[in-house]
């Protein structure tokens, strides 16, 4: 689908539900948030399905949005979702994966099988969302703005991710006019941490892995670790790029224990390498700088998938 045709399709329901994807970021979040109050803007009914992982830090943007169920007669939306398997628990539990009509995203990997927008040269599902709500007439508020301005700020690192554009800054310069409020939003998600995810990130720094002469860095986080530390969804906040910050590593690596009992691996690449392309490999997907991919058998599971991935690729050497 186009924009034109996307926006058309805004135009002809009224009664929305809006989707967010499992452990939900800045991203998702700002996006269905915006898009939500833009739809109110033109008079329709809209709201975003409550989502069990949605961390204190980003509860505000979605205050008064949230909906526990879905009406038998709504249109139902996702936005920055590639694939079923991430969408939320909560929706899982309505089946709306069977309901979904169609799909706004920003994901070059997106395999939904229903009619969709994705620009994989957005750098945020958000800078689509903007687009949009333009295409649509919406005057953006001071609260449409925050929203979006989270999703864009949040997904390019604030603006220094490989994936920012002209047109990235471009976009955030229009919601800094329509009011808003930058210095707050980027001080709670870039420049403020909590002493447990200090002690998160000693504990990652003893315990990191170097591979193939240092490009390579592994860090693994059992469930074990989170409760001792008592770390909190805020406190993993973009911690998936710990690894990468170090110098010299092109391809960091990060390995959560998840519910299911499975490994969840978050890459981090350089531009030397594509993130998006390994994770495929392992039934994921992604970006070229940012990808993942869950597979059974915890962490030790997933240490041995993506390090022999990386040995078949000959990135390191055999283990």
């Amino acid at each position: 689908m186009t924009r034109l045709e996307t926006a058309q399709m805004l135009r002809e329901h009224d009664n929305f539900i809006i989707l967010t994807h499992r452990r939900p970021d800045g991203d998702t979040t700002g996006c269905a948030a915006g898009l939500c109050l833009g739809l109110h803007a033109l008079g329709k009914s809209a709201w975003v399905l409550k989502n069990r992982q949605l961390t204190p830090k980003l509860a505000p943007f979605t205050e008064g949005l949230l909906a526990d169920t879905c009406p038998e007669n709504a249109t139902v939306i996702s936005v920055d979702i590639a694939s079923l398997g991430l969408f939320s628990f909560d929706a899982e539990a309505l089946h709306l994966e069977e309901r979904l009509c169609f799909a706004i995203d920003h994901h070059g990997s997106n395999d939904l099988s229903v009619p969709k927008l994705v620009e994989p040269d957005s750098a945020a599902c958000g800078e689509i969302i903007l687009e949009l709500l333009e295409l649509l007439g919406v005057t953006l508020t001071r609260q449409m703005a925050d929203t979006l301005y989270l999703a864009i700020s949040t997904d390019t690192g604030c603006f220094k991710y490989s994936n920012t554009t002209a047109h990235t800054h471009e976009a955030a310069a229009k919601l800094i006019a329509a009011g808003a409020e930058v210095y707050p939003i980027n001080k709670a998600f870039f420049d403020t941490k909590s002493f447990a995810r200090l002690q998160l990130e000693a504990r990652l720094t003893d315990s990191i892995e170097l591979y193939g002469g240092g490009i390579v860095g592994l860090c693994t986080m059992p469930k074990s670790l989170l409760d001792e530390l008592h770390i909190s969804e805020d406190d993993v906040d973009s911690i998936s790029g710990f690894a990468r910050s170090i110098e010299g590593v092109e391809i960091g690596i990060m390995i959560r224990e998840v519910e299911d009992g499975g490994g969840k691996i978050s890459l981090r690449t350089s531009e030397h390498y594509n993130a998006s392309e390994l994770c495929k490999a392992l039934g994921g997907g992604g970006h070229a700088a940012a990808a993942g991919a869950t597979v059974p058998g915890g962490i030790a599971g997933a240490r041995h998938a993506i390090l022999s991935l990386l040995a078949q690729r000959g990135i390191i050497r055999e283990r």
